[in-house]
């Protein structure tokens, strides 16, 4: 959580959630607003993931709730961009597991936005990253769940989310670019498209 007031940054606080999102989150939003005292946010930007699906959604909900109350637009950035490693001005990618053996990757541009994500199978995933030469691999996973080889095992550096971070990326995007992302709905960014179940024989809502 991170709180920019007259152009510098006045309140930052870092939590790991693990699973417990949705409480701690609660208790770094009123510390911020608590430091805002009397004045109104002009905008709320929001890390829309991808990282934990109940997490990433929470975090959207109570940004706009936030925005909704200060009567200002709410943004949605992907949370790689909420990196030291994609404000370095020099080449970087995000790296992850997407589970059920499927691995991504995601090339940040030069003002620290992420590219969408490519999924891949682990074969594909190391000739990826072989081919990335120079480029700085960072990732919000543990690395040893990639189960690299040879040197590429130490390759890639595991970082948290930073708040402040999403607040330069924006502050470095063009007025177009800002424009267009004002006008985009708030949503998640999923490694793979929402699946909903069908309701099994039976169910009441069959009936």
């Amino acid at each position: 959580m991170a709180l920019w007031v007259n152009g510098g940054c006045v309140f930052k606080q870092q939590f790991a959630s693990d699973r417990n999102h949705n409480s701690m989150v609660f208790n770094a939003i009123e510390n911020s607003l608590d430091e805002l005292g009397e004045l109104k946010l002009d905008l709320v930007i929001v890390g829309t993931g991808p990282g934990s699906y109940s997490g990433t959604r929470i975090g959207i909900a109570v940004g706009q709730g936030v925005a909704l109350a200060h009567d200002c637009p709410a943004v949605g950035l992907g949370s790689f961009a909420a990196t030291f490693f994609a404000r370095q001005n020099a080449p970087s990618m995000a790296v992850g597991d997407a589970r059920r053996g499927l691995y991504y990757i995601s090339k940040i541009n030069d003002v620290g936005e992420a590219a969408p994500v490519e999924l891949m199978n682990h074969e594909e995933f190391e000739k990826k990253l072989i081919s990335a030469g120079n480029i700085t691999l960072f990732t919000f996973d543990d690395p040893a769940s990639f189960q690299l080889t040879g040197a590429l095992s130490q390759s890639v550096a595991r970082v948290r989310p930073e708040a402040h971070y999403l607040i330069d990326v924006w502050q470095d995007l063009s007025p177009t670019r800002r424009d267009a992302l004002i006008k985009l709905p708030l949503s998640p960014t999923y490694l793979r498209a929402p699946f909903t179940s069908k309701a099994k024989l039976g169910h009441p809502l069959l009936r």
